[in-house]
């Protein structure tokens, strides 16, 4: 069972400047969500692990019915530019089957079943780490990203794609008795994915709600923050 929408190797990266953002990472934690695949639901967990070196290990997993249906880790460092993965990997019965490789010494970024080779720029991130980088970058500087404004981070997926992800920041919205931030990012090509996000700051801007659907139709993949999941 597929567990979220992934495009197969990506089309060419639009000619886009990326910015660098300065980021305020979130404390080390484990967050519970309700996860939804069309009439389909379960759990997942959410965890993030900084440590003291600088190192960060972060996966997200996912439940129906007992079944494991999503396993993703990510991997690396933490720099400037705030989370810089270094590998991120589709696992399935607890073994990678997917991979992406940052090779930071190298410059470039290398998969494990593509042949093609992308160039890796600063603030680079994976289909996993910008659900905290994107908190990051807003909680670092919270007045410059009001309605109106944008985040932008490009993302490498594991089988190969690579694309200029724009989060609109459309609208301070109440979800479940929060006033969240709701951030939009629209699918621009067939096969891509359209991102909604609610974040809330009272929480270092933590998502409460993703909901990642593709442009060519599908179950829409829905991940709702548990009551009572504190994290830390």
């Amino acid at each position: 069972m597929t567990a979220l929408p992934m495009p197969a190797a990506s089309e060419a990266v639009p000619a886009i400047e990326v910015p660098v953002y300065e980021t305020r990472l979130s404390a080390a934690g484990s967050w519970s969500y309700l996860l939804q695949r069309g009439v389909a639901s379960g759990e997942a967990r959410l965890s993030w692990e900084p440590d003291a070196q600088q190192r960060y290990s972060m996966r997200l997993e996912g439940w129906i019915a007992g079944v494991s249906v999503l396993d993703w880790k990510s991997t690396g460092a933490l720099d400037h530019a705030g989370i810089a993965p270094e590998r991120f990997a589709i696992r399935r019965r607890g073994k990678d089957s997917q991979a992406a490789n940052f090779q930071r010494d190298a410059g470039k970024i290398t998969f494990s079943g593509p042949t093609h080779e992308l160039a890796l720029l600063p603030g680079v991130q994976d289909r996993l780490s910008w659900m905290l980088q994107l908190p990051a970058v807003i909680e670092a500087a919270p007045q410059r990203f009001g309605p109106g404004s944008n985040v932008v981070l490009m993302v490498i997926g594991a089988r190969g794609g690579a694309d200029v992800w724009t989060f609109a920041v459309v609208a301070t919205e109440p979800l479940d008795g929060l006033a969240t931030l709701k951030l939009v990012r629209e699918a621009l090509k067939p096969h891509d994915v359209r991102v909604e996000v609610w974040l809330d700051p009272a929480r270092a801007h933590l998502p409460v709600r993703a909901l990642l659907s593709q442009a060519t139709g599908g179950a829409p993949l829905q991940l709702t923050l548990q009551k009572g999941s504190t994290g830390p």
